[in-house]
């Protein structure tokens, strides 16, 4: 009977490896599961891998064109990593284990997704945790994705985590889509904004002013203040081209670097509008991600570890580490994240209750969704705010404009009446 190496995790939380004798690999995950252990990798001895291997491994030139395919990572758009999400979820939901919901995906979805599913099952058949899998097979599964995964595996809640992470998505792009909505009408406004304004700068203000020089009148301030705009934008084009691609790649080269982008990140945070938008994010997904793997039985210093390698954000993912140090030295948790600030004091006030309660895991999932709640409308206020403002710039911008037009020509007659 051959050997499988397993890497497993027990309901206690604490990890386990080492070797079980089975007949194939769902075997030896039935004999884990009796065990009382969760495995997140499960591979096949030495002996049995190579041996396959040998047995399998072809040659020719089709053998190099399968495997440059194999190798070749598929890129998917955010629909379809949503519908991944929700149909694999949907069948872990039903009952069945990972491999089998996924043989089950090669058959259900489209072409792309038939072909990521195979894959995916693929490595998770030979042990490769899925977390790990889904980064290898597609970049389209981001850092955030797979760590949540890996979360979800840990914790052996990968279906509740699917099911949030989906929930997510999904809110991420109704979000993304009533803003493209809500920006259609400002779209067209600003592009006939700037087509009007080309026209006035290479067509009607030239005339203008020619027709102001053979009457002898005096050109109004604002038509001097445009004349001298349009002669620079004319003389110095390329220079403007310069600098604008000039301050791209030097962002671009200074962002590349990590310390860099932890301090643009921390800027970022205190920005004057957007900065509390992306705290509020954080403080939920924080929340929603550290009270899903309490209640399922992960030690607090092991959760904040997963919790901070789903954070984006650089410089509250050093802060978090600072706060998982402290935790697993005994510190609160509570005691910590204030010292360390990296969640408001509401935040720390409900984590503290929780700890008080004894029931941590309740007391984030609550504190999650009030402030995902409070998150929403903010965002819902701040897109119904986006269309008017623009309308009032570009209609600042045109009246302007007319009204220059309006002022010359009144004063063109103005001097024809005089001569």
């Amino acid at each position: 009977m051959p050997l499988f190496q397993y890497d497993a995790v027990s309901t206690s939380g604490q990890r386990s490896s080492g070797e079980v004798d089975a007949t194939d690999r769902g075997d030896a995950i039935r004999k884990l599961a009796r065990r009382g252990l969760q495995p997140n990798a499960v591979r096949e001895g030495m002996a049995l891998a190579a041996k396959k291997e040998t047995q399998a491994k072809p040659d020719g030139a089709k053998t190099r064109d399968t495997a440059a395919k194999a190798t070749e990572r598929l890129v998917l758009s955010r629909a379809q990593v949503i519908q991944f999400t929700e149909e694999l979820t949907d069948l872990l939901t039903a009952g069945l284990q990972l491999e089998q919901a996924l043989h089950a995906m090669e058959n259900r979805s489209s072409s792309v997704l038939q072909d990521l599913s195979r894959r995916l099952r693929e490595r998770v058949r030979d042990g490769v945790p899925f977390s790990s899998a889904l980064q290898s097979v597609s970049p389209s599964f981001g850092e955030l994705y797979a760590n949540l995964v890996a979360a979800g595996e840990a914790s052996g809640s990968l279906t509740s985590i699917l099911n949030r992470q989906g929930q997510y998505l999904n809110s991420m792009e109704a979000l993304r889509s009533k803003v493209v909505a809500a920006l259609i009408y400002p779209a067209f406004i600003v592009g006939s904004g700037i087509a009007l304004a080309i026209m006035f700068f290479t067509y009607l203000l030239p005339k203008l002013i020619v027709l102001i020089k053979n009457t002898g009148g005096k050109m109004p301030a604002i038509a001097e203040v445009l004349l001298a705009f349009s002669n620079f934008l004319t003389t110095w084009w390329w220079a403007i081209i310069l600098v604008i691609v000039t301050a791209a790649v030097t962002a671009k080269v200074l962002l590349s670097d990590p310390e860099k982008r932890k301090s643009w990140h921390r800027i970022m945070l205190n920005l004057p509008v957007y900065g509390p938008l992306l705290r509020t994010r954080f403080e939920v997904q924080f929340l929603e991600t550290l009270s899903n793997l309490l209640s399922n039985g992960l030690p607090l210093h092991r959760a904040l570890e997963l919790v901070r390698k789903t954070t984006m954000n650089l410089f509250l993912r050093e802060r978090l580490g600072e706060v998982e140090a402290q935790v697993a030295d005994g510190a609160s948790l509570s005691r910590t994240l204030e010292k360390s600030g990296v969640a408001r004091p509401l935040v720390v006030d409900m984590i503290r209750v929780g700890e008080q309660t004894g029931e941590m895991a309740e007391a984030l999932r609550k504190a999650a969704e009030r402030f995902d709640r409070q998150l929403t409308k903010v965002m819902e206020r701040a897109t119904a705010a986006l269309q008017p403002i623009i309308i009032l710039c570009m209609a600042g911008m045109v009246g302007t404009m007319a009204w220059m037009m309006i002022s010359v020509v009144y004063s063109t007659l103005a001097n024809l009446r005089q001569h």
